[in-house]
């Protein structure tokens, strides 16, 4: 009885949550371009790009509402920390608690992250999430559409910002948007970090030898020979000698596996393109939540540090977190 109880809890929870903050993520929200000019913190984006079919090259567009969270120093500098998050969608309940929670407390992360890091902050919030439009985050990340629109939106917000070059972190599903942007040919990156990501799609789903994998769809239950798989695409990365590549993982991480993350590394080296493989200690249950460390890497390479020093701090052997929210 009791079990039945919880159970009826849970679902009254998850149907609460839904009809919330998540209902955005379930049924994405549609703006005009007029409509996103007026708002603050947002971004009209049109995007364009080829996609091969059945029927040959096709050429594919799409326009969206992109929102961003800044941190209050994010104007009047030279660069910026671009971060962008991993998916809010597998487990319905679950990530519909979750993002109740994190909606309004993004524009304090920003804040929070820009302390930790020492670089003004924008947190990107991805197509079909936090209120952004242009996609169904649910039936279309890691697809073009999802790595041209961030794309187009990184550079209309560094354009507003007036940026010079940028730093890109991103985590888990935002890891492997940062692998694709890098493809875009992007060559206004200094750092470039990827936690947990999921930069070499197909080889994740191998290894999670999942139902999915077997009748030949990732994780999202898109079809393995449609996403956009930035190690497809390593050879569109454009070289260029300021910038550093870091690959970040815990080898024990259930969600994406080490080892894919470090073929995505090992076709940049192979390609050309210099990369250096991280390893870090994530604390919860499936050794997967590296984003924090991911962040704070885009920081350390930032001020100079060294791949050896950066490594250091991520074996605990400095304080990764300075109380004085400096690095």
């Amino acid at each position: 009885m009791k079990k039945i109880i919880l159970m009826i809890l849970v679902f009254s929870f998850a149907k609460v949550a839904v009809a919330g903050a998540y209902d955005e993520v379930l049924n994405p929200p549609t703006y005009t371009q007029s409509e996103c000019e007026a708002m603050q913190n947002a971004v009209w984006v049109d995007a364009a790009w080829l996609e091969n079919g059945a029927s040959g090259t096709q050429g594919r567009q799409a326009s969206g509402c992109v929102k961003y969270f800044p941190s209050d120093n994010a104007a009047g500098s030279s660069t910026a920390l671009f971060f962008i998050d991993g998916d809010v969608y597998s487990n319905v309940a679950t990530d519909a608690a979750n993002y109740e929670i994190q909606k309004p407390e993004n524009p304090a992360l920003a804040n929070i992250l820009a302390r930790q890091t020492a670089l003004p902050v924008i947190r990107i919030a991805r197509p079909g999430t936090f209120g952004s439009s242009g996609m169904s985050h649910i039936h279309e990340r890691r697809m073009p559409i999802e790595t041209y629109l961030v794309d187009a939106a990184v550079t209309k917000i560094k354009d507003r910002y007036g940026y010079q070059r940028i730093q890109l972190a991103g985590h888990s599903g935002g890891g492997g948007l940062v692998g694709g942007l890098l493809t875009l040919g992007r060559s206004d990156v200094d750092c470039a970090v990827m936690s947990s990501g999921v930069t070499s799609i197909k080889t994740r789903s191998r290894d999670l030898d999942s139902p999915n994998f077997h009748q030949g769809r990732d994780e999202t239950g898109r079809s393995l020979d449609k996403v956009y798989d930035p190690i497809d695409h390593v050879s569109q990365i454009v070289p260029d000698n300021e910038r550093r590549i870091f690959v970040l993982a815990d080898p024990k991480d259930q969600t994406v596996s080490m080892a894919s993350q470090n073929d995505f590394h090992e076709k940049l080296l192979e390609s050309g393109i210099p990369s250096t493989f991280l390893i870090g200690e994530a604390k919860d249950p499936k050794h997967h939540a590296l984003a924090v460390f991911g962040q704070k890497v885009a920081g350390w390479c930032k001020s100079g540090k060294s791949d050896a020093e950066i490594q250091d701090l991520l074996n605990g052997k400095s304080d990764p977190f300075p109380k004085n929210g400096t690095v």
